[in-house]
């Protein structure tokens, strides 16, 4: 979040880069708090006039070591999803 913050604040403070560019949030936690780990950084897409694109479920996987969240299927077949539709409006706009 930090990261996000920074380059927020630069991007508001400047030309606004950010506006227009397509994103979304992806969370990946031990086990829970994702929500409101997405929630938080769904605001910085929207702030930022970025066009979010979702999946059919939450973007969000779980593992606590390296590694680990390629054993998580179903999460990581959220994170496909988000990828393909990313691709699917980048490529329709």
């Amino acid at each position: 979040m930090s990261a996000l913050q920074r380059i927020g604040m630069v991007s508001r403070a400047t030309d606004r880069f950010l506006g227009g560019k397509v994103g979304g949030p992806i969370a990946v936690a031990r086990r829970g708090g994702h929500t409101s780990t997405l929630q938080e950084m769904l605001m910085f897409y929207l702030i930022n006039e970025m066009t979010v694109v979702g999946s059919n479920y939450w973007n969000m996987v779980f593992g606590l070591n390296p590694g680990e969240v390629w054993d998580d299927d179903e999460g990581m077949e959220m994170i496909r999803r988000f990828a393909e539709n990313v691709a699917d409006l980048v490529l329709k706009l």
